[in-house]
């Protein structure tokens, strides 16, 4: 086993490879972008990370997403790295970082005085760092950050890397969450190694649930089918169906089990990892809004809905605070790609092989079709505005061009308590669901389906000022990249989503007279629906529009 000495060495010996790697800019890095001067860059990044890091989120928040240039993502990233190591430097005993850190002429990384004598008492564990030393808080909020709102372009593998690293180097806790649960949580008083060997550790989700409806309609079920009948069905049918017994193969549905509370605890390192959860019933209603936190935080909250504890959580700054436990609201972890922020992960799935058969492009009059004719029209147009002479692109068949530049698929994860709704909408991929724990009851309609009964939502406008509504699409893959990253009124393109309250209706079916007065012709519109259970995929074109209700709901997509 390590001593203290040389562990401490070698994780300042890994930082400081990654500073080097960092603040050594070469002519071609995409990061020179942002400055005409390299050695000025190198130099704000070495002494002033602060500083970089406001100039980059700046110019994050002037454009739209997909209008970002790579390299302010890039220089956000690189700022959060420095940052992150030199408060890894100060913690295990670099005195010259830690002297300029406590420097008032460089308070990029500055620690209260005290705080730092009681960090180093609590620094050391036999041979690993104490759990509950608030500086390994500090360091991955900053580095998670970068990789949610970023995507840390050419820094992945440096920060899983520092975090996997601090996460060796630190000693063991006792339970599941331990710095984010109360003592309701514990299986037992007894030792971890004992619990852990008896199996006494709980499950993620609580044994409450949602009672399964009555079908009435049911998606086709069918047992693995080939990539050929698969194929056939998606060109031939283009109908939802669910597949049975095609991921019993997968880890994380056995000896990898994303069930296990404790299995998440070592993945998110001690549920310090950040991820955004959306708050609020549905990102429809106002009020809803997103937040950042870590997540033990989010399991104690919203998944188990734990109380009167205090919890840890990082200011806007990473600086190490305590919160009470939020009101009674629902908070879903959505469409997020956490496979690629915690690579581990990964490793718990397989893609199928599904995903890779060549889908059939939009059927003529469905929403999706409509869109993107309407995109390649506006193309058009614009190109022909500079150049008169040049014919029209503009195609009315049912043409795949535009899916098949995508040909790695998208995995996003999807994590909720029982009750967590999704609003009527629909997507503009085809889309495989993988339910992993759980369950998750799913309504589609046609994408046929009538707007005079379907109620297709228009342009909305919100106040991009607003934290409630700042993220108001961010539930929608395919309209977040549009929206302007400027404060103020702003127009969003809702018409994927259904002004229709699904919810609403099947909790008050009573009320029946009222739901038609507000939505008449919707209670005559077709549908199939299916409670999918844990191991199953459902296939669903990409024009459907669905909703569903989640009984403790973890799933892949």
């Amino acid at each position: 086993m390590l001593n203290v000495f040389l562990l401490s060495l070698l994780m300042r010996i890994g930082s400081s490879k990654v500073l080097s790697a960092v603040q050594c800019i070469s002519d071609d890095d995409l990061i020179t972008k942002c400055y005409n001067d390299n050695c000025k860059l190198s130099a704000l990044l070495k002494n002033h990370p602060n500083k970089a890091l406001s100039l980059a989120d700046k110019n994050l928040r002037v454009f739209p997403f997909k209008d970002v240039k790579d390299c302010w993502r890039r220089l956000f990233t690189d700022a959060s790295v420095v940052k992150a190591c030199y408060m890894i430097q100060a913690q295990l005993g670099n005195h010259n970082v830690e002297k300029a850190c406590l420097s008032t002429e460089n308070d990029e990384c500055r620690l209260d005085k005290k705080n730092t004598e009681e960090l180093r008492a609590k620094k050391e564990v036999g041979d690993k760092i104490h759990p509950s030393a608030p500086w390994l808080y500090s360091v991955i909020h900053i580095l998670d950050k970068a990789l949610i709102m970023t995507g840390a372009p050419g820094r992945e593998s440096c920060i899983e890397n520092l975090i996997s690293s601090m996460q060796e180097a630190t000693g063991p806790e006792e339970m599941a969450f331990e710095s984010y649960t109360s003592s309701i949580f514990r299986a037992s008083d007894e030792p971890q190694a004992k619990r852990r060997k008896l199996g006494a550790e709980p499950p993620l989700f609580p044994s409450d649930s949602v009672a399964s409806p009555t079908l009435t309609c049911s998606v086709p079920r069918v047992s693995a089918l080939s990539f050929e009948e698969f194929t056939e069905h998606m060109w031939n049918h283009r109908s939802p169906i669910v597949i049975n017994d095609a991921v019993s193969h997968w880890p994380a549905l056995s000896d990898r089990p994303w069930s296990s509370s404790e299995y998440w605890s070592q993945r998110t390192f001690g549920g310090r990892r950040l991820v955004p959860v959306e708050i609020g019933r549905s990102y429809t209603d106002e009020g809803w809004g997103q937040r950042i936190i870590p997540f033990g935080k989010f399991v104690k909250d919203y998944i188990r809905r734990e109380e009167g504890k205090e919890t840890l959580d990082t200011s806007e700054n990473g600086e190490l605070t305590s919160q009470e436990s939020t009101e009674d609201q629902t908070g879903y972890l959505a469409q997020h790609d956490l496979l690629a922020q915690i690579p581990a992960l990964r490793k718990d799935i397989s893609i199928p092989d599904y995903c890779y058969a060549e889908p059939p492009g939009p059927e003529r009059g469905t929403p999706v079709y409509e869109k993107k004719l309407q995109k390649r029209e506006a193309i058009d147009k614009k190109a022909t505005r500079l150049n008169p002479h040049r014919e029209s692109t503009v195609r009315h068949e049912d043409d795949n061009e535009e899916d098949s530049e995508q040909t790695d698929p998208i995995i996003n994860t999807w994590i909720g308590p029982a009750w967590t709704i999704s609003p009527l909408h629909h997507d503009p991929y085809h889309n495989i669901l993988v339910q992993v724990v759980g369950a998750k009851y799913i309504r589609l309609y046609s994408p046929h389906t009538p707007a005079s009964q379907i109620y297709p939502r228009g342009m909305e406008i919100v106040n991009g000022s607003s934290k409630s509504k700042e993220m108001y699409g961010e539930s929608q893959q395919s309209d977040r990249d549009q929206w302007p990253a400027s404060s103020g009124d702003q127009a969003i393109d809702m018409s994927n989503t259904s002004k229709v309250d699904i919810a609403a209706i099947e909790l008050s079916p009573a009320e029946a007279e009222t739901w038609d007065s507000l939505w008449p012709g919707f209670a005559e519109a077709k549908y199939v629906e299916t409670v999918l259970r844990e191991g199953e995929y459902r296939l669903k074109a990409e024009s459907n529009l669905g909703r569903g209700v989640s009984d403790s709901y973890l799933g892949c997509e």
